[in-house]
């Protein structure tokens, strides 16, 4: 699977690197992280998108709780959700709060932890 490193620039702080595997075709954007029961520290899932929309993500078969990260097309982070791992069939949706164009899923307080909100400018380099 293809990888990108994304990195964050959050305000008064040092850039923060997360490698990402690459979530490009439908099936793979469908799947994400279902069904993982572990995830490394520096390790998330990158899902681009031809054209920027209001996205919602769900954790059906998530086992692992996240942040979803909602970026725009100028690579600013929208929203970031903290989202629980939930038992079937109870399964919130999470909405970004704009136009859409990337998401990124990460460990839940990735965020919280390195002071990244709405606003901060990211990068994404893919190999």
């Amino acid at each position: 699977m293809q990888e990108a490193k994304i990195t964050f620039y959050p305000k008064g702080h040092e850039p923060i690197i997360l490698n990402c595997e690459v979530a490009k075709s439908f099936f793979a954007k469908m799947k994400g992280l279902m069904h993982r029961t572990s995830l490394a520290k520096d390790k998330g899932m990158f899902f681009p998108f031809w054209l920027p929309w209001y996205r919602s993500f769900w954790m059906k078969n998530v086992k692992i709780s996240l942040d979803i990260i909602f970026i725009s097309r100028n690579l600013r982070i929208i929203n970031v959700h903290e989202a629980t791992a939930e038992p079937a069939p109870f399964y919130k949706t999470y909405w970004s709060h704009g136009l859409c164009k990337y998401i990124v899923e990460c460990n839940v307080e990735f965020c919280r932890q390195n002071n990244i909100t709405s606003g901060t400018k990211i990068s994404i380099e893919e190999y």
